[in-house]
């Protein structure tokens, strides 16, 4: 049986496959969030953050994957009592006035429930991270952020989701990543 990384690697692909090709994707990515009307239209730092995230080597994951906040109880991006957790994936862009956004994505399966202060870190982490990429040795350089989920449909119901700035579903994905699995 594979780990869930594995297991959600094929959708976070196709979201990076997307985000890297397309100005369209990127676009859509960030439609409806605060930050949409500076950054539409924005370059991807693909080889850039390739170089800060593998400076010291390649990670398991993709350089743009797993993103931790810290392992330890010392970490302030996270909610009090709740595990070391991380952001899915990070796309930095930047747009026509050298402004840089981090995109902090997060991926859930269908039916697949929230850990406890997870969506609540979500901002939290995204906002710790533009004060703190400096003492953050993998960390892109970034003044903006924004929080995008894909989930099913059954979770539009969780009033959590309300820490995410952008909510997609599976479907919308699939009808915008030519690359992205059906889900069974």
């Amino acid at each position: 049986m594979p780990g869930y990384s594995q297991k959600a690697q094929p959708y976070l692909d196709a979201i990076a496959d997307g985000v890297f090709t397309s100005q369209g994707v990127r676009d859509w990515l960030i439609s409806g969030t605060p930050i949409e009307a500076n950054f539409v239209g924005s370059s991807v730092l693909i080889d850039e953050q390739r170089a800060v995230r593998w400076r010291t080597k390649a990670t398991k994951q993709p350089f743009w994957a797993n993103y931790w906040c810290g392992r330890d109880t010392k970490c302030t991006c996270r909610i009090k009592d709740s595990k070391a957790i991380e952001s899915d994936a990070i796309f930095f862009f930047r747009n026509s006035k050298n402004r840089i956004l981090a995109v902090h994505v997060e991926f859930k399966h269908p039916n697949e429930t929230f850990g406890f202060g997870q969506p609540e870190a979500y901002p939290l982490r995204a906002a710790c991270f533009v004060k703190t990429y400096h003492g953050r040795s993998t960390m892109n350089a970034h003044h903006d952020w924004a929080t995008v989920i894909f989930c099913g449909p059954e979770t539009l119901a969780d009033t959590r989701l309300k820490n995410f700035q952008r909510t997609i579903t599976h479907n919308q994905a699939a009808k915008m990543l030519t690359n992205y699995p059906t889900l069974a």
